[in-house]
């Protein structure tokens, strides 16, 4: 690890440090909510990137490290918190489950509305103006961007991602990306690592490992996983 890195994690030991994987679109967007809330000010947050340069400051918050330098040692200190921050879904679980000991947190915006009934796992990452209903069950590691609204009894699996303007009922397999404005009905099930293509309306089941798009949401191509 290098000299930076090593300060950065052991100053001001008695404050607690947020940690946010990615500093994309996406981190930037969760450190603002980390800002928003006010729990955490730009001196407690930093960026961990396998892109941006060690020092670098976006958002004014301090890019301290590549993924695997800094997670790998993470587990020797305490008094913080993490998130994964990059929207790719895959890659997403593979870090999370290289790392699965690490103390993730979730990152939720103050103007979401989300039911006491409903539940929420950990990692999670809720943007401005989500409505979860009671019922609904968001697993771990799931991205909800803004203006989503997530119905009753709606399951949200692992690494799982929803777009901006989605309304969604049904079960939302393990990585599944719903692109923007997507509806899913009640009682419909998308599998797992499928692609559901911007304002597509989903009426039938969807199978695991493809793409689809359209109203009706029809599969156009499937991953070789699938074949």
């Amino acid at each position: 690890m290098n000299d930076y890195s090593v300060t950065w994690l052991n100053r001001r030991k008695t404050k607690s440090k947020f940690f946010i994987v990615g500093a994309g679109n996406l981190g930037q967007m969760t450190a603002s909510i980390l800002l928003d809330i006010g729990d955490y000010q730009i001196q407690n947050i930093a960026f961990i990137d396998d892109v941006h340069a060690v020092g670098e400051k976006i958002l004014g918050i301090s890019v301290i490290g590549s993924t695997e330098e800094i997670l790998s040692s993470l587990s020797a200190y305490d008094n913080y918190s993490l998130v994964v921050a990059i929207g790719n879904n895959k890659a997403r679980k593979e870090i999370i489950e290289k790392y699965s000991n690490l103390l993730y947190a979730n990152v939720v915006h103050p103007s979401a509305v989300i039911s006491k009934f409903a539940q929420i796992g950990i990692g999670n990452i809720i943007l401005p103006n989500v409505s979860i209903d009671p019922n609904a069950m968001i697993s771990n590691h799931v991205i909800i961007n803004k203006n989503s609204a997530i119905g009753h009894n709606v399951v949200l699996s692992n690494y799982s991602q929803v777009c901006p303007g989605c309304n969604l009922g049904g079960n939302i397999g393990e990585g599944v990306f719903l692109g923007l404005g997507t509806i899913v009905i009640p009682n419909k099930s998308i599998g797992e690592f499928s692609i559901i293509g911007a304002g597509s309306l989903v009426i039938n089941d969807i199978p695991a490992n493809c793409t689809a798009v359209g109203a009706p949401c029809r599969p156009i191509k499937f991953n070789s996983t699938h074949l």
